[in-house]
């Protein structure tokens, strides 16, 4: 992994941007144990609606973001992610992702990190695996 990331960045790689296209098509894809066959993006909201600090918390978030940027942006894709989990004023439902987005060298590991850590939070909020 270390290998191919070292070329996507110098742009030997020339299928690591198909790659994290192919991952960031995850984040909008039905979940296959998910409730209603939801997205992640999808039951992160639903979820983090019971939890907001205050009523609309979420929908005036969600109209800040606008929409999700299309997968073959999965850069993009990944930073809509890191603000939509990670907002501010911050909810405390997922762990801190932005840092590691700002500072990860290629589109797939991106990616890599807000697949990961919006189903952490997910499973956060729904009880299967507390984080704190």
């Amino acid at each position: 992994a270390a290998q191919e990331e070292e070329a996507e960045a110098k742009g030997a790689d020339q299928f690591a941007v198909t790659r994290a296209i192919s991952a960031a098509d995850a984040l909008t894809n039905p979940l296959t144990d998910a409730e209603e066959g939801l997205s992640p993006v999808d039951r992160w909201v639903q979820l983090a609606r019971k939890n907001e600090r205050e009523a609309g918390q979420i929908d005036r978030l969600l109209g800040d973001l606008g929409q999700i940027p299309p997968a073959v942006e999965p850069s993009e894709r990944a930073f809509w992610v890191g603000a939509l989990i990670n907002p501010l004023p911050a909810m405390g439902v997922a762990m801190e992702i932005r840092p590691a987005l700002l500072t990860a060298r290629t589109a797939e590991e991106r990616v890599r990190i807000s697949i990961d850590g919006i189903l952490r939070s997910i499973k956060h909020m729904d009880g299967s695996a507390r984080m704190w």
